[in-house]
């Protein structure tokens, strides 16, 4: 697998970024968007108190605690756009029959969206990359919830099921995907196909195995983690590196390779090398969040907090995701330490839910940056998808 060309469709890295990038995004016109102050909103910053002080409650209470924030602003908010990334994250925490209006999201997002692409002498459904952000994002979306393969959906170009998506999926497969926008891929690729008959040729006849696949997406994961990993054994400080450079902050990267093991992926030690992967995510749950407050919520000013705070869902709910994926499907289990890391992350997370619906004037930055909002929302989600899959 290689990782040449050049990116020449809008990505979600290019619009969030991490770290830095994402002040810079969210800040672009938000100068009255900030803390409430009328009519008794809210005003708390400090995360213990804005979680309602949640700090002693268990684990299942602090996460009814997230939920019940969290679904309100899903329920609000995400279903109501007219944005296909948003909706199918909206998807993913609340469900495939979540609908849009009186219509299911799948039918109104295939049916609106899906499209056409030539290869190889034929057509083949996809969605456009400036719509879905990844390779295969709303495919796996699909997968995550279990949308039956034969599964039909609206189409422009006529009823198209899942299996037809699947099918697309590896005729349009490239080579040239970039190995952190492969996990998306890779949930797909390693539910569909088992690893004693993974060989698959795209739309040009070219030859390709899953586990290679797997295997590009997880050289680039401990690419990316090498200097959290050095940070973790101690030979060097935890800052910036390339890890925050990668799709949501790192974190999608692991999801992948999880989802590799748990559909029974194991070559080129694999559940060794995840095991690593896992202790660097979990390590970075403390240093990640001390670095973004320091790039980003520097000052006090209500906007640097909601830049801060929405770069802390992101990372946050994604990794919480992950740490409730691999332990429900036996994968990882995190030590004393790490579970207490993970705890305080939590706590973390209740307090961002909080303010999101109870401080920030969300409805101003829908106006002001609607792109900004629409990242907040599918965080969102993701978030709410940890919580409650861990509830499931």
């Amino acid at each position: 697998m290689s990782e040449g060309g050049a990116r020449t469709m809008w990505t979600r890295r290019q619009v969030l970024g991490t770290g830095a990038a994402l002040a810079g995004n969210l800040a672009l016109g938000v100068a009255r968007v900030g803390a409430k102050t009328a009519k008794g909103a809210t005003t708390a910053t400090d995360e213990h108190a804005a979680a309602g002080g949640h700090k002693a409650a268990s684990d299942e209470a602090l996460r009814a605690v997230i939920r019940d924030d969290l679904q309100k602003l899903v329920a609000a908010r995400a279903v109501t756009v007219d944005d296909p990334w948003v909706l199918m994250h909206a998807v993913l925490a609340l469900g495939r029959d979540a609908k849009h209006g009186n219509e299911p999201i799948l039918d109104y997002v295939t049916r609106q969206w899906l499209e056409p692409v030539a290869s190889g002498g034929h057509q083949w459904p996809a969605f456009p990359r400036n719509k879905e952000a990844h390779p295969n994002h709303f495919l796996e979306i699909m997968y995550a919830t279990g949308v039956p393969a034969d599964r039909v959906f609206p189409s422009r170009t006529g009823p198209v099921t899942r299996a037809d998506l699947t099918g697309a999926a590896k005729a349009l497969f490239s080579p040239a995907m970039e190995g952190d926008e492969l996990s998306w891929t890779v949930s797909v690729f390693t539910a569909d196909m088992h690893p004693e008959a993974d060989a698959f040729t795209n739309a040009d006849g070219r030859p390709f195995t899953v586990s290679a696949v797997v295997e590009a997406a997880v050289q680039s994961a401990e690419a990316g983690y090498a200097d959290t990993i050095a940070a973790m054994r101690g030979t060097k400080k935890y800052d910036r590196s390339a890890v925050q450079g990668y799709s949501c902050n790192g974190t999608h990267v692991i999801y992948g390779i999880l989802d590799a093991l748990r559909n029974g992926y194991r070559g080129n030690r694999l559940p060794e090398r995840a095991t690593v992967l896992m202790q660097a995510a979990l390590f970075r749950l403390g240093p990640e969040v001390e670095l973004i407050d320091r790039v980003i919520g520097g000052g006090g000013a209500p906007t640097a907090q909601l830049n801060a705070d929405a770069a802390k869902l992101q990372f946050l709910g994604h990794s919480i995701e992950n740490l409730t994926f691999a332990r429900r499907h036996g994968i990882y289990t995190p030590t004393p330490a790490e579970q207490s890391a993970a705890q305080r992350a939590e706590e973390q997370l209740a307090a961002i839910a909080h303010k999101l619906v109870a401080t920030y004037d969300l409805d101003e930055l829908a106006r002001q940056v609607p792109r900004a909002y629409g990242l907040i929302l599918g965080d969102a989600c993701h978030a709410l998808h940890a919580v409650e899959h861990d509830a499931a």
